[in-house]
């Protein structure tokens, strides 16, 4: 434990070092998501709050739509961090020389994206306080504890497709279908830009496949109804089975891949 410290610390050193030569970067993220609620809240003036779909959580359709978006780019940054991370290391020739230190590969890739998770937990904290203290979102019937239990199956369940898609780098290079079709079918099918209920009922139908479809719902009502764990247990078990199946899976294709780019000499490629 103390050695996956020390090595959590030298990654979050190395990455900061890194981003603080781009602050602008950081600026210019911060300052677009503004933008786009300033934006989704003139939007919400056009919607009923009396829409079946929007009085379900009991709110406005800018309190729907701000979870639905603040998580979309939180859950989005999960699914191609780890992809990036590996891009990078490949194209500065530095992935094999980490991959065949005495660190297991695998927490390697975890560790070199979790200053990019911290940072963009730190956007995610940054819109929601835009949204209640210039736009009136409220989180008085946010239910903390339901809601950090959601949030971390999401995590979870996020990470395991960002590790796949990961794999999918390192043994196409550039070829990754994973974070596009994920976050494309999760969050257009599942409810971040408006409600499922308005859709084709095919569509509804393929929803219910969707992880997102669970985990908005479970976080609008935890956070705008102040349900509990129990009054959100169905979304919570689905969650939770899904996140025990994905991640182990996702580490061994992790594994296989780094395994069968080593054997074919194609780790520094990109």
């Amino acid at each position: 434990m103390k050695q996956i410290l020390i090595k959590t610390l030298a990654f979050l050193r190395r990455d900061f070092q890194i981003a603080t030569s781009y602050q602008l970067n950081f600026i210019l993220t911060s300052v677009n998501s503004l933008l786009i609620i300033f934006l989704f809240f003139f939007i919400s003036k056009l919607v009923a709050p009396s829409h079946s779909g929007i009085a379900r959580y009991g709110k406005d359709f800018f309190s729907y739509i701000i979870i639905g978006y603040a998580f979309f780019e939180y859950f989005q940054m999960l699914l191609r961090t780890f992809s990036s991370s590996i891009q990078n290391e490949q194209i500065t020739g530095s992935l094999e020389a980490m991959l065949s230190t005495q660190t297991s590969p695998r927490v390697c890739i975890l560790l070199s994206s979790f200053y990019s998770i911290l940072i963009s937990l730190i956007q995610l904290v940054v819109i929601f306080t835009a949204g209640v203290f210039f736009f009136g979102f409220s989180i008085n019937d946010l239910n903390i504890f339901a809601f950090l239990i959601i949030f971390i199956l999401s995590i979870i369940i996020f990470v395991s497709f960002g590790i796949l898609s990961a794999s999918f780098i390192i043994v196409l290079k550039k070829g990754d279908p994973i974070s596009w079709v994920i976050a494309g079918t999760n969050f257009i099918l599942g409810g971040a830009f408006f409600p499922v209920s308005i859709m084709p009922e095919f569509l509804q139908a393929v929803s219910k496949i969707m992880p997102a479809t669970y985990i908005l719902d479970a976080l609008r009502l935890t956070i705008l109804k102040n349900y509990d764990l129990t009054m959100v247990s169905r979304q919570a078990v689905i969650l939770l089975a899904i996140s025990i199946i994905l991640l182990p899976v996702s580490l061994k294709i992790l594994t296989a891949a780094i395994n069968k780019a080593k054997k074919d000499g194609t780790l520094t490629q990109y």
